[in-house]
């Protein structure tokens, strides 16, 4: 079980030049993926979505790149002889009408076009396998952080299924209870009606299946029950859930409210609306997870 909220950094260093990778991801119904990188990165950016995506099932994801270059032969650097020549020239024919020749080695370094500067072009595959070195560190980082959150998650997850167990059993334990209490109340108040004179005690029976079949939750308390064993084998799961358990979680809020409406008893009612309440928590949590 991971949690969608993580952080992951991974570099690769290689003579000179370094790759940084930091990855963030938050919830999303989704995998949705934002980039920021150097411009000499886009090539590499199919590659990048496809590596991730591969081991992020869903969330928002902010991939940062950072690149440095410090190499030795990042830059070259030349002298345009043709134009060193000119100034040469130049100062001779100044010498030569009577003006002092003071043309130095650093003056001409000095002067414009002289120095060549050439920034050499990056190897776009060498680039691409730094940046997957450092990709995949920051890939297992992430999923060391979401797999810890992901235990969080799920220790607080089975707590709160285990609580809307208990709370199903004690609707269980009650539900019974509820047709006899509506078949003496009736009976009471049918005698008080005919001033203790003979009843239809036939027709009272009736009354009281039809009643009976009106509240029944059986099938209400098999579904939950069912839910809820389904929710306990989709956290074992090593795959992502977090779809398939709000779905459920959705289905258990149906049946709680099911059984919410047929309920003609207070502490039922009661107990309902901690089911939801607990239900109403899961699903929060739920939210979170991948």
């Amino acid at each position: 079980m991971n949690s969608m909220t993580g952080f992951g950094r991974g570099e690769c260093a290689i003579e000179g030049r370094s790759v940084t990778v930091e990855l963030r991801t938050v919830n999303n119904r989704y995998f949705d993926l934002s980039v920021k990188q150097p411009r000499l990165f886009a090539f590499a950016e199919d590659y990048e979505r496809k590596a991730l995506s591969s081991r992020i099932a869903r969330g928002h994801v902010d991939l940062f790149v950072t690149y440095d270059n410090h190499s030795a032969d990042r830059v070259t650097m030349t002298l345009d002889e043709s134009v060193v020549k000119g100034y040469v020239d130049l100062s001779k024919q100044l010498a030569a009408m009577g003006i002092e020749d003071d043309l130095t080695t650093s003056k001409l370094l000095r002067m414009n076009d002289v120095v060549v500067t050439t920034v050499s072009k990056e190897d776009e595959e060498h680039l691409q396998m730094m940046l997957g070195i450092a990709l995949d560190a920051a890939l297992d980082n992430l999923a060391a952080m979401r797999a810890k959150e992901g235990e969080t998650l799920k220790r607080d997850l089975l707590f709160r299924l285990t609580v809307v167990g208990n709370l199903t059993e004690n609707i269980a334990e009650m539900a019974p209870s509820v047709v006899e209490d509506y078949r003496a109340r009736l009976t009471k108040l049918v005698k008080e009606a005919l001033y203790s004179a003979d009843y239809d005690e036939g027709r009272l029976i009736t009354e009281v299946c039809l009643f009976a079949d009106k509240v029944n939750i059986d099938e209400e308390l098999t579904r939950m029950r069912s839910h809820i064993e389904q929710m306990r084998t989709l956290f074992a799961s090593p795959k992502p859930i977090g779809r398939n358990a709000d779905f459920l979680v959705q289905e258990m809020n149906r049946e709680a409210n099911t059984m919410g409406s047929k309920a003609n008893n207070a502490d039922m009612q009661q107990t309902v609306v901690a089911i939801k309440n607990e239900l109403e928590k899961i699903r929060e949590q739920i939210q979170n997870l991948e």
